[in-house]
């Protein structure tokens, strides 16, 4: 089997992976998922330098008060993950780098706005444009990034090799 073959096939399976936790997240109800929001700020204030000896009041308020970002951060970054699978999985197929990355944000977009109409119908929760948004700003950072890493791949390949034994 072709290495890029091999390649498609991860990167098919990390990108409904994370597409079906996404889902599996906007499928919890407003009051499970803003609890789970509140417990990965609390572990992150327990592990804090500054803020690991705060009160159990201040704590709590503190908690309260980062919830909205934490949830936006949650958006930004597991849309980063779909946009950098997304991307690798097209870079298999013989499609121009400009294609890929249009392909890669209209996918990461239908599903953002896929996700915030699944909330519609999920208890105590409610679509967001800003979370759409969010969501594809998420994916342009994540195609972005392997962009970057194979601008820099692509370069360093191209760069000749030093002889050793001429040095």
């Amino acid at each position: 089997m072709k290495k890029s073959h091999i390649y498609r096939i991860i990167f098919l399976i990390l990108s409904i992976t994370v597409a079906t936790t996404i889902f599996i997240f906007s499928n919890q109800n407003g009051t499970k998922s803003k609890s789970t929001s509140r417990k990965v700020m609390r572990q992150i204030i327990e592990i804090w330098p500054s803020t690991k000896n705060l009160s159990e009041k201040q704590k709590q308020q503190l908690v309260e008060k980062s919830q909205p970002a934490i949830r936006k951060a949650a958006h930004f970054t597991i849309y980063t993950l779909l946009g950098i699978n997304i991307l690798i999985f097209l870079k298999t197929f013989n499609i121009n780098n400009k294609k890929q990355i249009i392909y890669t944000l209209i996918l990461c977009m239908i599903y953002a706005t896929s996700d915030e109409i699944h909330q519609m119908f999920t208890d105590d929760r409610s679509p967001m444009i800003l979370d759409i948004l969010i969501d594809t700003l998420g994916a342009t950072f994540g195609t972005l990034i392997v962009t970057e890493i194979t601008r820099l791949i692509n370069k360093k390949q191209k760069q000749p090799q030093k002889n050793v034994e001429n040095s």
